[in-house]
């Protein structure tokens, strides 16, 4: 569908853009500080194996399949009061339980995405 190929170009252009990021020794998506955007970016990105592949089926590719986006990730829960909030049993629990006509027995996947340590 136009969708996923929307939402994979996206993810190929944000892997490239890491990819450019890290030869100049920037960390993050916009500078050597983490922003607004990149938390924006890592709410998305932390919840996308675990969770988005399954219950959007966005199968194409996984994060994990991303070294840039993989590393951003981790860098971003690296940081302390992220990784305290960071509750990956919380998300796929509510995703996978909260609408009942999409999930009707409430089965929540083993998988809870790439090692974030």
């Amino acid at each position: 569908s136009t969708a996923h190929a929307e939402l994979f170009d996206s993810l190929d252009r944000l892997e490239q853009q890491l990819a450019d990021n890290d030869t100049k020794g920037i960390p993050f998506l916009t500078g050597q500080n983490l922003t607004w955007v990149d938390l924006r970016l890592y709410k998305t990105l932390v919840r996308f194996d675990s969770v988005y592949i399954t219950y959007f089926k966005t199968s194409l590719k996984r994060i994990a399949d991303y070294p840039h986006l993989l590393k951003f990730i981790r860098k971003v829960y690296a940081i302390p009061e992220i990784k305290d909030s960071t509750n990956i049993k919380h998300i796929k629990m509510h995703y996978f339980t909260s609408h009942p006509k999409l999930n009707t027995y409430g089965i929540i996947p083993e998988s809870n995405g790439p090692v974030l340590e």
